[in-house]
């Protein structure tokens, strides 16, 4: 059996059990947990796990990604699923570095910190903060994507500013350049 196979497996039964003890939303069958509370559970839990016992954010989003990718290819996963899953990844990555902030100091065992994950797992779904359902319009944004966003927004911020500060109205007209120079001519 392959180590993805094993930590899948390893992953659904912390699902199950922290299902119990926290009594969020779980399917039946086969795929209970697909697309629902116990998904967003797993995805995050996941994420978070393999952030802190395997080499870090960057190994995290990296096989997070691969397994997605596999998902997509291989099951026909939706954009939905995908995005959803993208999502709730990020939000683990998210807490394992909360946890490693806050834990800078203190050793943590291997069952506490499985304990400690789950909380800020449920945490965050209690918010409202994981996404639960395919059909959420939430989108999950890289964080090239999301930094490029804040730049934009900034820039957008500055122009609004500047046009407060200084509100020119020059009526009709256009600008030239004249020998380096910029010059408005009226029409």
């Amino acid at each position: 059996m392959s180590y993805r196979n094993d930590y899948s497996k390893k992953i659904y039964a912390k699902t199950k059990k922290y299902q119990k003890i926290y009594g969020f939303k779980i399917g039946e069958g086969k795929h209970d947990t697909w697309n629902n509370e116990a998904d967003a559970f797993k995805h995050t839990f996941g994420a978070a796990e393999i952030s802190l016992t395997k080499g870090g954010s960057f190994a995290s989003k990296l096989i997070g990604d691969f397994h997605e990718w596999q998902g997509r290819k291989d099951m026909g996963q939706s954009a939905g699923e995908e995005n959803m899953d993208k999502w709730n990844n990020a939000i683990g990555r998210e807490i394992a570095n909360e946890i490693r902030e806050e834990s800078r100091y203190r050793l943590i065992r291997r069952e506490n910190l499985d304990n400690l994950i789950a909380e800020k797992v449920i945490q965050r779904l209690r918010k409202g903060e994981l996404i639960t359902h395919p059909s959420d319009p939430r989108k999950y944004r890289t964080p090239a994507q999301k930094f490029s966003d804040e730049i934009k927004a900034k820039y957008h911020q500055m122009q609004e500013e500047r046009k407060r500060r200084y509100p020119i109205n020059f009526g009709k007209g256009h600008w030239v350049t004249i020998d380096g120079n910029h010059v408005f001519i009226e029409d």
